[in-house]
């Protein structure tokens, strides 16, 4: 508790020193403040979700929070002032799946200062750069797009080819995009470096055409020849060569094992198997044993019908085939002839020709709720951006780091505590399965309860019971007067004398075959005892 603590503290420290550091930086969110500021949710009709200004989850930072699934979402914000990347900038801001993430995205889109209009913002509206992660299904990427401006004046979306993978765990992740003036890029996610490289290398469509491209009038000859082997035309099929030839055949050497069962199945039904009680024979049929390998074939060389191993054939050779050999008439690979390019332009500066950026918005899809997006940074001054995000980042990342892997530890062992199930469990709870209605409903109820504490269980199913039946029978000994103890041996002394003298009656009778039974004198003249006894 104390480390959580410290942590915490460090972590309040640290967002205090970027609050600062923030107000430099031409584009600076923190939700310090605990509310939306300057972000408007845009008019268009399909982004019916609506982002919040909510505290974070294991820490006491505000974030911008994206609380429903199946949700578009639609919210931007001008920049104070305009960044003008012509001669490099930096991007950065953190992204957290509170729930985990199922299927979403959590890019921005900095957005070109000349048409931003925050009440008419959606998916048409003119960007200079898209940047952040996105996953569904197979696609796990961190974006990076660019809008750029050809001299021409068409405008041409280029992706970065190979975009880092995005982590899909529940911690706070910190993504930082700097593009420096020479034109390299670097991509880092948590300030580790993840991709560099050049504009002009690494983005599709390239920044600048190629100079020459392939000719789309140009067809193939119709006799282009481009297969570089042929079959030999002039080899012909071995005489002895015997394509019919099995690949195996019965090794004749082989001797049946002395303990090979022929007798024996393979299979028996197996002996312990139960038929189901939910089994019904006019919808299932007749119930059949299930096969299970034989035991007694286990024990020796096997059973049934013996058959000889199979060897490979030293005869076989397959199907014959012609060798390869170099065609003469082969021309090479066809390309079309190159031309060129009515669209090439080289562009040296590309950076001045995307745009300014004049705000941020978020214009997402997501099947994924709990999306917090926070110290969202964005400046032509690459150290200050980097320097704010260390500052922000890392005592926060440790805080919640440490709550989440705590919350993991705890549920491996409630999995681990759960996958032990108390002894008779599932025979109550096959019990109350079987029982109709709401009392069934109750039933299966307290027992999943008893599932997920094995303490009610016990108490109610053993330690109570029995303690109440010790207390039963100790309470009615207690309860006994000294007379009812003395008039219970009594009666039990007379009870144990009559059986004794009833045995000895019968042990009299046993010698007279006309001396009538004892029970019938019995009930003519009643003995004393039972004279007495009725008086």
């Amino acid at each position: 508790m104390a480390k959580a603590t410290t942590v915490i503290a460090l972590a309040c420290a640290a967002l205090a020193s970027s609050a600062s550091s923030a107000d430099a930086l031409k584009l600076a969110e923190t939700f310090d403040d605990g509310a939306l500021g300057g972000w408007t949710h845009t008019g268009a009709e399909k982004y019916g979700g609506k982002a919040i200004a909510k505290k974070a989850k294991d820490t006491d930072d505000y974030g911008l929070y994206f609380p429903k699934e199946a949700q578009h979402y639609g919210v931007s914000k001008a920049a104070s002032s305009t960044i003008d990347p012509a001669n490099g900038f930096a991007v950065q801001f953190e992204a957290r799946q509170e729930e985990g993430l199922e299927c979403g995205g959590a890019y921005l889109k900095y957005l070109e200062a000349d048409t931003f209009d925050a009440e008419k913002f959606d998916g048409e509206t003119p960007y200079v750069l898209m940047f952040g992660p996105d996953k569904c299904g197979s696609t796990n990427k961190v974006h990076v797009i660019f809008k750029h401006k050809s001299p021409s004046g068409e405008i041409e979306e280029k992706h970065l080819k190979n975009p880092p993978r995005m982590p899909t765990d529940e911690k706070v992740h910190l993504y930082s995009l700097s593009v420096k003036a020479d034109n390299t890029y670097e991509v880092s996610i948590d300030g580790k470096s993840e991709r560099t490289g050049s504009l002009f290398e690494d983005f599709e469509p390239p920044f600048n055409p190629p100079t020459e491209i392939d000719d789309p009038d140009d067809t193939k000859p119709e006799d282009w020849v481009d297969e570089a082997k042929i079959a030999d035309p002039k080899a012909k099929k071995p005489e002895d060569w015997d394509e019919d030839a099995p690949a195996t055949i019965p090794d004749e050497t082989a001797v049946k094992p002395e303990d090979w069962l022929d007798d024996e199945p393979k299979e028996v039904e197996d002996d312990e198997a139960v038929i189901p009680e939910d089994w019904d024979v006019d919808e299932d049929g007749d119930w059949e044993a299930p096969m299970i390998p034989n035991p007694k074939c286990a024990e020796v060389s096997g059973c049934g019908e013996w058959e000889r191993p199979t060897i490979p054939n030293p005869e076989y050779k397959g199907k014959w085939y012609a060798p390869m050999i170099d065609n003469p008439a082969y021309k090479g690979e066809w390309k079309p002839k190159q031309i060129p390019n009515p669209k090439y332009y080289k562009d040296e500066t590309p950076l001045a020709n995307i745009g300014k950026i004049g705000g941020v918005g978020v214009e997402i899809w997501t099947m994924s709720k709990g999306l917090v997006l926070d110290n969202i940074v964005a400046d032509e001054d690459i150290e200050a951006v980097t320097a704010f995000g260390k500052d922000a980042f890392e005592a926060k990342s440790a805080s919640v780091s440490a709550a989440v892997e705590a919350r993991e530890e705890e549920k491996r062992k409630e999995e681990e505590a759960g996958s032990k199930s108390p002894i008779g469990l599932d025979f109550f709870a096959g019990l109350a399965n079987k029982i109709p209605g709401k009392p069934g409903e109750l039933a299966q109820s307290f027992m999943d309860r008893c599932a997920d504490n094995a303490v009610i269980y016990y108490l109610v199913f053993f330690a109570i019971p029995l303690i109440l039946i010790a207390l039963t029978i100790g309470a009615n000994f207690m309860r006994a007067s000294p007379e009812e103890k003395k008039k219970k041996a009594t009666q039990a002394k007379a009870a144990a004398k009559k059986k004794d003298d009833d045995i000895q009656e019968d042990d009299d009778n046993e010698g007279d075959e006309n001396e009538p039974p004892v029970e019938e004198e019995a009930e003519k003249t009643p003995s004393k005892r039972r004279t007495k006894r009725l008086s």
